[in-house]
């Protein structure tokens, strides 16, 4: 996993630069980040944020985009373009967007038809449909507590998963129904309720979920549903 090379880019016309820490945090997990790239029309711009020293500071490359009279989308074109080019002449295997803009979801959707892994970034405004366009969404910001206010839907949606995937004996590997829950919807990942594994979230409903190990060294968990 850390030898996997990573693309991101930034649509800096729809995303607050306080994120790119956070992104970069994350990131770190999945492999090497070697292309970084910050799309907008720089000479137009005002922002305080996406300035010249937070650039230098993650050696981002800001991408000037000038805005043609009557074009609303010249800056999500040029991503589009920026991602396509990558694509086809960089030796890439995680295409990363920072957006919540769903004019995107169609280069996603073609990005992993070809067989890339995708990752997305966004706020809470983004889309259904550019959120299941990835293979994972991670929701900004990168939250850091458990989302104690969705416990209901939490155990409904884990219980699901387990039942999907369990054996002849009711229990299922964590991993196999952590993967579940990420083909049916590239939002469902313990990273945007506040936890690391989805063990961290099973190990909170004791009265639900019973947790055990395969081996010996306890390097493997299953869970199943209390009856």
């Amino acid at each position: 996993m850390k030898d996997k090379k990573i693309a991101v880019f930034f649509d800096c016309e729809n995303i607050s630069a306080t994120y790119v820490d956070s992104i970069f945090d994350e990131l770190a997990k999945y492999g090497e980040v070697i292309i970084k790239q910050s799309f907008r029309d720089w000479s137009n711009s005002n922002s305080k944020s996406w300035n010249r020293e937070l650039h230098e500071e993650f050696a981002i490359e800001p991408i000037q985009v000038f805005s043609a009279k009557g074009v609303k989308n010249s800056c999500d074109m040029r991503i589009q373009r920026a991602i396509n080019d990558t694509i086809t002449h960089k030796k890439i295997d995680i295409i990363v967007l920072v957006s919540s803009d769903s004019d995107f979801r169609d280069i996603i959707i073609s990005v992993r038809a070809n067989g890339f892994e995708t990752i997305g970034f966004g706020e809470s405004k983004t889309p259904a449909s550019l959120k299941n366009a990835y293979a994972t969404f991670i929701e900004l910001p990168v939250k850091k507590e458990y989302v104690k206010s969705k416990d209901k839907e939490i155990i409904k949606l884990l219980k699901e998963a387990i039942i999907k995937t369990r054996k002849e004996d009711d229990y299922c590997l964590v991993s196999q129904m952590g993967s579940y829950l990420k083909n049916k919807n590239s939002s469902y990942n313990p990273k945007n309720l506040g936890a690391t594994t989805w063990g961290e979230i099973i190990k909170k409903f004791p009265s639900h979920f019973e947790l055990s190990h395969l081996d010996k060294e306890k390097s493997t968990l299953i869970v199943k549903v209390k009856q």
